[in-house]
């Protein structure tokens, strides 16, 4: 039986790891590879999907089943009374008595039919046995008994010279049954790359709350910096107590954000456990440590290379491939029924007649009454209208999917430039967050040594502090959309497992 495997390195030992802390310190510290490993293993989605090829197997197995001949065996006793007669010539016809018993057994199709063969061979082999004891009554005479055994054995072969000799109902429902195995493999591979883009997304994105968390303490022990300060200034007379109550009031903005990032950071942790476990229960109270950081390296990317390895890669534009052959072939079986019926039958047997069963029995390998015969069965339907309308069916269904591959093909184009673009971008926007942000600090230092010396208010070096804040913020922003984008760009490229040394693997 075929069956679904995923091939993970080391990703019992990581469940291991994960159960080991959890019991001990309730924190788990993940790198990105071990997020994805334990996706591919524990997700929901990807165990769900991954029943689909199996239940296909199952259905082609079904279809095959079609060319299991079936054994067909019967008993039967009969009794008839026949009354005595004169005949138009003046003969007297005695009356007669019968008890005749039959027992037949032959190998065919289910419900005594021909069974079939790959190639469209019908066949049916049958024996039969028959006992006949017959009474005849004269009335001036005693009755007269007598029996008769017969028997027979014979092979019935049938072979179609037009239609259903390329092809045929049962053959077309195995080879679609195939290509629907290929078809959902394929999207299960999808589903499984379409996880782990989802499980490295979710990744970079904790990965960023965790780090704006850390912004935003930052931003809270600047601001209570800024007010013990103030303070002390507001105490010796420097300072009014209304620039005092405006670094309180930063104080309070820089804690509620806090509290939101806070609030972020826990829900983007309980986006990553819903990926990479099946028992959230177990790991619910968890705090998940992101062990990777985001970093972005400067790279030169080719469009073209990118797009002949979607185009080879991706496994949605491979079923799209896939849903094209399967149509050819649904195209192939209408174009034979086109044809008229035009079968060749023979038969060939060996019978005996005897007074007993036994007798009768020793005939048939001694082949003392062969019987045989042969001939050509045709027909041809008036008008065929239902075979035509089929057939043209079948060709604008192939126009279709000619059409819906072309489509695909071009969505996976257009998104992989795009991802090009946003990647490249990205790069562009750390450099000048970047920027802005040691700018920030550096305008940050400058403005508090001004307050220090009476050249600046407190409402200027709140102002800095936000924008500090604001930098800090968009530069690791800028981070995770790089890498975000990076992600996006090898799944439209189809090239996610390799990225991560992952097989799937069909046994």
């Amino acid at each position: 039986m075929r069956y679904m495997k995923l091939v993970c390195f080391a990703c019992c030992a990581i469940t291991c790891a994960v159960q080991a802390q959890t019991q001990t310190n309730k924190t788990l510290p993940l790198s990105l590879q071990q997020a994805v490993e334990l996706a591919v293993e524990h997700n929901l989605d990807v165990q769900i999907q991954r029943y689909t090829p199996l239940n296909d197997t199952f259905l082609l197995a079904e279809a095959t089943a079609a060319y299991e001949p079936a054994l067909n065996t019967s008993v039967r006793r009969q009794w008839a009374y026949q009354p005595s007669s004169i005949s138009a010539t003046g003969v007297q016809n005695l009356s007669t008595r019968s008890d005749d018993s039959t027992f037949s057994a032959g190998i065919g199709g289910a419900g005594g039919g021909l069974a079939t063969t790959p190639w469209g061979l019908g066949y049916s082999l049958s024996t039969t046995i028959d006992k006949t004891t017959f009474r005849r009554f004269d009335e001036n005479s005693l009755p007269f008994l007598f029996d008769q055994g017969t028997t027979f054995a014979g092979i019935t072969l049938q072979q179609p010279l037009l239609r259903n000799f390329w092809i045929d109902a049962t053959r077309r429902d195995i080879l679609i049954a195939r290509k629907t195995i290929k078809f959902d493999e394929l999207g299960f591979r999808l589903q499984v790359i379409n996880i782990i883009a989802q499980t490295e997304q979710a990744y970079y994105d904790l990965v960023y709350d965790v780090e704006n968390v850390k912004v935003q303490q930052e931003a809270v022990e600047l601001a209570a910096e800024q007010a013990r300060e103030d303070r002390k200034r507001v105490e010796v007379g420097s300072m009014s107590p209304l620039d005092e109550q405006q670094t309180e009031s930063q104080l309070a903005s820089s804690r509620a954000a806090l509290l939101a990032a806070q609030q972020t950071l826990g829900t983007q942790q309980n986006v990553v456990k819903s990926l990479i476990s099946d028992k959230f229960t177990e790991i619910y109270n968890v705090t998940i440590v992101p062990t990777d950081r985001l970093v972005a390296v400067p790279e030169t990317l080719d469009l073209q290379e990118s797009w002949r390895t979607g185009v080879k890669m991706r496994p949605d534009l491979q079923q799209a491939k896939v849903d094209l052959e399967r149509r050819g072939i649904t195209l192939r079986y209408s174009k034979n029924q086109l044809f008229p019926e035009v079968d060749l039958t023979g038969t060939y047997g060996r019978r005996g007649v005897e007074p007993t069963v036994g007798a009768a029995l020793d005939d048939i390998p001694e082949d003392r009454f062969p019987t045989y015969s042969y001939g050509i069965v045709v027909s041809v339907p008036l008008g065929a209208r239902s075979q035509r309308a089929a057939y043209r069916s079948a060709r604008a269904s192939i126009e279709t999917a000619q059409l819906q591959y072309k489509k695909a093909e071009q969505i996976i184009l257009i998104a992989i430039e795009n991802a090009v673009g946003n990647i490249n971008s990205s790069m562009e926007k750390i450099r000048a967050d970047r920027e802005a942000r040691e700018y920030a600090e550096a305008a940050l230092q400058a403005g508090r040594k001004k307050l220090e010396v009476g050249r600046s208010t407190t409402f200027e070096v709140l102002g800095l502090q936000s924008k500090l804040t604001a930098a800090r913020t968009a530069e690791i922003q800028s981070l995770a959309e790089y890498n975000k984008a990076h992600s996006v760009l090898t799944q439209w490229e189809g090239m996610t497992l390799e990225k991560h040394r992952l097989n799937v693997k069909v046994k």
